[in-house]
């Protein structure tokens, strides 16, 4: 954890542990039996008010979700206000930046958060007005009340920001990628743009013509795309500044040459002065669509298959698609069988060959709507995007047996047969995407503990065991 954020975090405990030492034990003993006793109600209370809020009914709405949340605020409760342990501090504050990351991975808006804390704070500090043996002991407890749930939120606001601020980087990253995932076809397309307004000028020149038939840079077929989409697509960077220079710079000659008509001096010289714009804008450009490039790193160098750089976003995107369509996907993790062995045998030249024979078969085997991503090491990861349960089990039955079928040619005649192990799961309504991965994950490691080179399905409940 960086610092700066130690440091603040330091600070929070500080001030929780001061809280804690001026709440009068009195006052800790009514606050103790108010929210014991009305936990549930107060649970109750928060999510019929949240409900009735359609921004936060999109999130709490399921009935899995429901149940499952009402539980955990009863607990957080407990654990936040009734806690008399100045040790056990840090540990409240490292749940609540689990609690803070979790609600930026589901996309749950901090405002809805806050207005959740400020609820509970306000039935609370109702019943604490209302009760207790003596004033100076209500005072005490409502102000622990009141500072103490601003802590919390305090510590998971802060987290929540830090993994909302790497959620948008990767999700702009991501929409990059997929803009640009074509570089060379774009990059030609520009080049061929910026070279028939060059010709078009060229020809108007050599043929004497009027040079007010040219259009500004700026307004032409590639001065269009360089606003509109360069410009956005590559960002604000001194590549970026100089072609938008270049262009400003060739359309002032135009202009100036425009004013000095039928003089052959100023249109000679507008040429070659354009000519060398345009040769500096090229080669510039080329040095943009280089540096675009390097977002292949979203994509394995080896398979060609997405890596896990975007699969939050894309997780992110189908759970709220999932939930608003009322439909579902799958996850499939798949795991080449052996694949030690493989290396071991015939070498890492021949693990790459069957990597990337598995990948393929995986890629070709799946709908275009559908996602393939290289895990890890020999794991790869496959999103049915709108599919039941049983047309993912099918696909992936259908995979397991082409996979087994390909023969992977080595280097000297060499024929090797790979066999992969798959887990399946099924995101039901939860909007947190870790829950069917990590079933997928237990039933990956259930198919090649049952003998491998099989499908498995995993369940919600299921736990994925510890990797060898």
């Amino acid at each position: 954890m960086p610092d700066d954020n130690h440091f603040s975090e330091t600070l929070l405990a500080e001030e929780w542990r001061d809280l804690m030492d001026r709440l009068s034990p009195a006052g800790r003993e009514l606050l103790s039996g108010i929210v014991h006793g009305s936990v549930r109600e107060l649970a109750d209370d928060f999510y019929a008010h949240m409900l009735a809020d359609e921004q936060a009914s999109a999130f709490l709405s399921s009935q899995q979700v429901h149940e499952r949340l009402h539980a955990s605020l009863q607990k957080w409760l407990l654990d936040v206000l009734t806690s008399a342990d100045p040790q056990a501090i840090e540990g409240l504050i490292a749940a609540q930046r689990v609690i803070g990351d979790v609600h930026a991975r589901l996309g749950i808006p901090v405002t809805l958060v806050a207005r959740g804390a400020r609820r509970l704070k306000l039935r609370l500090l109702e019943r604490l007005a209302g009760d207790g043996p003596r004033e100076r002991d209500r005072q005490t407890a409502m102000l622990y009340v009141s500072q103490v749930l601003d802590l919390s939120m305090e510590a998971m606001t802060a987290s929540y920001s830090r993994s909302h601020e790497r959620s948008a980087r990767s999700d702009e990253a991501y929409r990059l990628f997929s803009l640009m995932q074509n570089l060379g076809t774009e990059r030609e397309r520009q080049r061929a743009s910026l070279l028939d307004w060059e010709n078009g000028l060229v020809y108007q020149i050599a043929t004497d013509g009027p040079l007010a038939d040219v259009q500004d840079l700026s307004a032409s077929t590639f001065g269009l795309w360089f606003t509109h989409k360069g410009q956005p697509s590559f960002g604000d960077t001194p590549e970026i500044q100089a072609i938008s220079s270049l262009i400003d710079a060739t359309d002032a000659q135009l202009h100036g040459a425009r004013t000095a008509a039928g003089q052959p001096a100023p249109r000679g010289q507008l040429l070659r002065a354009v000519r060398e714009n345009v040769s500096q804008i090229k080669h510039v450009l080329g040095v943009l669509f280089e540096q675009m490039s390097e977002l292949e790193s979203g994509r394995d160098s080896l398979t060609q298959l997405m890596n896990r750089r975007f699969l939050p976003t894309v997780l992110r995107r189908e759970v709220a698609l999932a939930m608003r369509s009322r439909t579902s996907f799958a996850l499939i993790m798949v795991d080449v069988d052996h694949f030690k062995s493989i290396n071991d045998r015939y070498g890492h030249h021949a693990g790459d060959l069957a990597l990337r024979a598995v990948a393929s078969v995986l890629l070709n085997g799946m709908r275009s709507s559908d996602y393939a991503f290289r895990y890890g090491g020999e794991e790869f990861l496959l999103v049915l995007v709108e599919t039941n349960e049983e047309q993912a089990w099918q696909i992936a039955e259908r995979l397991r047996q082409q996979v087994a079928a390909e023969r992977i040619m080595l280097p000297g005649d060499v024929s090797l047969q790979a066999t992969i192990s798959l887990g399946l799961a099924m995101h039901t309504d939860h909007p947190d995407y870790e829950r069917p991965l990590s079933a997928a994950d237990a039933a990956l490691y259930a198919a090649k503990n049952l003998g491998r080179n099989r499908v498995e399905r995993g369940s919600l409940g299921a736990v994925a065991t510890a990797r060898a």
